[in-house]
């Protein structure tokens, strides 16, 4: 399999998170062309489970909320892509909860963070286009990769004055390092490719199979100084990347769990892209505009009272190795 057609397989599948809420400076101030992106996810299971990372959940309860919002109102937006005969057609998704580890008991040789940087935001929507998980072939250094994903957000995705691009950007390279060595459940991997805000979530793959081995959290910045002396971070080409087999052993968890279960007037994605009922709009060419700032979408599900500093689901995970 050539990489276009393993990235024709994941970029049907990876998501962006934008606030729903965008608070303007001033009234007169015209809205943003596109929302900020701050987060990339994937799907992982067609009903409606998105894997990202923890830090860009914990991000959510951080995100403007107006104060007469509903209080059960997740202050997000999911959004896939799906491009149309009539233009990238923009499906904002609405989130139910999120999946974070609470509880992780590593083996005792274990160099990595005290929790793996890996969490999973739920949507109410069913026949959703998953990818899968790679979890038997050997890491290794050399070993080519690639990713995609929102690197600095909506801000590599424009020129100047307007929005140009509504798709992930892909990028490619090898794994550099294998943490601490290779072998069949490591901690973490490094690949040699730079990295920016809004990248986080991204899902590596195999160019030749399209299937994950990991998800990018996190690069090497190094210290620069001016001649003024202030201090800067320069980005790097090393990015660091959390191994699948994290992901498949909270899988187990997450489908074992009741909150995993939708309800029965879930409709399935092909539905929501027809239904009349969402907002969802066309972008046809560069002079399309937005007239007003509004949520695209409001929850309907009720459920139990909400305090996101806390987040109202979590799932205890195990490292197997």
């Amino acid at each position: 399999m050539k990489l276009s057609d393993s990235y024709n397989i994941i970029k049907k599948s990876i998501v962006a998170f934008v606030p729903k809420y965008t608070p303007l400076q001033n009234k007169d101030d015209p809205p943003p062309v596109f929302p900020p992106i701050f987060g990339t996810g994937f799907i992982v299971k067609e009903d409606g489970l998105i894997a990202t990372n923890d830090h860009v959940v914990k991000a959510i309860p951080k995100l403007f909320k107006p104060p007469d919002a509903p209080e059960k109102d997740w202050p997000l937006i999911p959004i896939l892509f799906k491009l149309t005969e009539k233009g990238m057609l923009e499906i904002p998704l609405q989130v139910t909860g999120a999946f974070r580890i609470a509880q992780f008991n590593p083996e005792p040789a274990y160099y990595g963070p005290k929790i793996p940087d890996i969490a999973f935001v739920h949507v109410k929507v069913k026949g959703l286009p998953a990818l899968d998980l790679d979890v038997s072939t050997p890491l290794e250094e050399g070993l080519q990769v690639a990713t995609a994903g929102f690197p600095m957000g909506t801000e590599a995705l424009t020129a100047p004055g307007w929005l140009h691009q509504l798709t992930p950007t892909l990028q490619r390279g090898i794994i550099s390092a294998v943490l601490p060595f290779s072998c069949s459940s490591p901690h973490a991997f490094t690949i040699n490719v730079m990295t920016q805000g809004g990248a986080s979530g991204s899902p590596v793959f195999l160019p030749n199979t399209g299937r994950v081995i990991g998800v990018l959290y996190a690069g090497l910045n190094d210290i620069a100084q001016t001649f003024q002396k202030d201090v800067y971070k320069v980005p790097t080409n090393i990015s660091y990347v959390v191994p699948s087999h994290f992901i498949a052993n909270s899988l187990r968890n997450i489908e074992s769990d009741p909150d995993f279960k939708l309800p029965e007037d879930t409709k399935s994605i092909h539905e929501l892209i027809e239904s009349s009922q969402i907002e969802n709009r066309l972008r046809k060419s560069r002079k399309y505009e937005i007239k007003e700032v509004k949520p695209l979408t409001n929850l309907q599900r009720t459920i139990e009272r909400l305090k996101l500093k806390n987040h109202p689901k979590t799932l205890k995970t195990d490292n197997t190795s």
